[in-house]
């Protein structure tokens, strides 16, 4: 990655290349951290860069493998990435430097929708004998990948309503869950995402899954008034083999975020394309559950935005609150 000086030099360089217009000069270089490559940060993150990498001269933009939302918004906060993809509740906390931030993270700025509310799936086989969360106490269950902010929020969950203390708990990448749990490796685990899943659905064709109904548990432990950055998420009776009733679990919104000092040239020209229906058609086939063509996500929005997205989302008939101005 860049130091800061040359950071500062990159910035430099596109700032005079787009006000001279000098076709020799150098492509604003954007690293965009994501998650890990089986995640769907990473698989939509990758597809808007392949997407806009193809149709601009005044950028690059190079995705990476990362820890997920909570890496990657260290990584923007502190200048040491461009882009990234960030869950509600992280963008919300690191701002204020609470729960899993050690400090205030307030060098990034929103940009707008990137995923649709995305739950927090508790996976078991159906007939494992595990039908609500209390279920898991004594059992070998994976909240995320290590470091996801999956992980870290299906952890906040089970801490709040004190159970976490009584599962064996551990992390393991994505790509393993799935055997792991056919295997009899796991109980259980979690991932997050829209219904039907495809990971779930990869499960479900040879062992019937399910996804455990968290409601109770939300409702009497006061989980949404804490933390209101999340809202109910349903996933329908027979979405999978197992699921013989409807599950209600916890979700929460997927921004874009970026680097304050990314001049406004450069976002101008990811939005115009990110946004663009064409950029929406690229990930319909990419990534279906994008939140491209969103509408109502300004009340998802918990910190300032880039005054170049104040300006997009105006020219598009959005009426940005004062609050969310840079």
């Amino acid at each position: 990655m860049h130091s800061k000086t040359t950071r500062r030099t990159v910035l430099a360089t596109a700032l005079a290349t787009l006000a001279g217009g000098a076709a020799t000069a150098d492509v604003f270089q954007i690293s965009m951290p994501l998650g890990g490559t089986s995640g769907t940060f990473y698989t939509q993150g990758a597809g808007i860069a392949d997407f806009i990498n193809g149709r601009t001269d005044v950028m690059r933009i190079v995705p990476s493998t990362s820890g997920g939302s909570v890496e990657n918004i260290r990584l923007v906060g502190s200048g040491q990435a461009e882009f990234a993809i960030a869950f509600d509740g992280h963008i919300y906390s690191a701002w204020n430097g609470e729960g899993t931030f050690e400090r205030e993270y307030q060098e990034y700025r929103q940009l707008g929708p990137a995923q649709k509310t995305s739950g927090w799936n508790y996976a078991v086989l159906a007939d494992s004998g595990i039908n609500s969360v209390e279920d898991l106490a004594g059992k070998d269950f994976v909240p995320g990948a290590p470091g996801s902010g999956s992980a870290s929020d299906a952890d906040l969950f089970l801490e709040h309503i004190g159970l976490y203390d009584d599962i064996n708990i551990a992390y393991y990448s994505w790509g393993e869950l799935g055997r792991m749990l056919t295997d009899g490796d796991i109980d259980g685990f979690n991932r997050t995402g829209s219904a039907p899943a495809g990971w779930a659905q990869e499960i479900d064709a040879t062992r019937s899954v399910k996804i455990l109904d968290l409601e109770p548990q939300i409702d009497e432990s006061g989980f949404l008034e804490e933390y209101p950055f999340f809202t109910k998420v349903e996933v329908p009776a027979d979405t999978y083999s197992g699921q013989e009733e409807a599950a209600v679990t916890y979700g929460q919104g997927v921004q874009w975020i970026v680097h304050k000092d990314v001049p406004d040239e450069v976002v101008t020209e990811f939005m115009n394309l990110a946004y663009s229906e064409e950029g929406a058609a690229h990930l319909d086939r990419t990534f279906p559950d994008h939140a491209h063509r969103e509408e109502d996500w300004l009340r998802e929005l918990f910190v300032p935005m880039h005054p170049a997205a104040v300006a997009y989302w105006e020219e598009q008939g959005v009426e940005v609150p004062e609050p969310l101005r840079n």
